[in-house]
């Protein structure tokens, strides 16, 4: 016996409410109780605005050009500052490779810094078209149970001319929130285990994104490979 219509918008109605529910509780999990309000925790989001570019290209390069990343400088004068501005550089050095933004990204782990020529130079010496350095402007991380937050300012070198090609800028936040109170559950934020992280991989992928659509002249990057091993700390 074949449904009447109504039994027919009746299902699809349920299967609508189900999949609404299933698609709520991916990015969310449930603590039920008995005697007290649910807890409903939703997965924190990185809030920022668009990032500023301050100087870019007026044109695409002729072929996709190869790069290398060199530590950024954490400008706060707070403890573990090397170690703080390494870590945030490898986040973006991941970011960046995941999304093939340069065919050939490397990144030079060196152990004291360099001076803008001595980049140049070993940037050349590695072989690549373009150095990119950085600034960390601000960081605050508070963990899993506080705000974190993250600004970063980036600039690319054209390394046989020395010119600067991209000047950029960008920030973002994660907010652990308050609980809010409804009448038969309390919704609160789930902070990432590290949120510095995930601040930081969501503002080179903003970034990144522009960067790549230049050094393809707009296409899709061609599909990943492997890239070497970062070469030993320059002593």
């Amino acid at each position: 016996m074949s449904a009447t219509p109504l039994e027919s918008k009746t299902r699809g109605g349920f299967a609508v409410l189900f999949l609404t529910l299933a698609l709520f509780l991916v990015s969310c999990s449930v603590e039920p109780r008995l005697t007290s309000l649910s807890i409903v925790s939703v997965d924190a989001w990185v809030k920022r605005e668009n990032p500023d570019f301050y100087v870019e290209p007026l044109a695409s390069p002729g072929s996709p050009m190869t790069a290398m990343i060199v530590p950024f400088q954490l400008t706060q004068n707070i403890n573990y500052m090397k170690l703080l501005g390494d870590q945030v550089t490898k986040y973006v050095w991941q970011t960046w490779t995941r999304d093939r933004v340069f065919p050939k990204f490397l990144y030079e782990q060196s152990q004291v810094p360099l001076s803008h020529p001595q980049a140049v130079a070993l940037a050349r010496k590695r072989g690549v078209d373009l150095l990119v350095t950085g600034n960390v402007t601000y960081l605050l991380s508070g963990g899993t149970r506080g705000d974190t937050s993250v600004s970063l300012s980036i600039e690319i070198f054209d390394v046989a001319t020395g010119e600067r090609l991209w000047s950029m800028a960008h920030g973002g936040r994660i907010e652990t929130g308050l609980t809010r109170d409804y009448i038969f559950f309390a919704k609160q934020n789930r902070m990432p285990e590290d949120p510095v992280y995930a601040v930081t991989t969501v503002l080179a992928a903003d970034m990144g994104g522009t960067v790549v659509n230049w050094n393809y002249g707009h296409k899709p990057p061609p599909p990943a490979s492997p890239n070497p091993a970062p070469p030993p700390p320059v002593q």
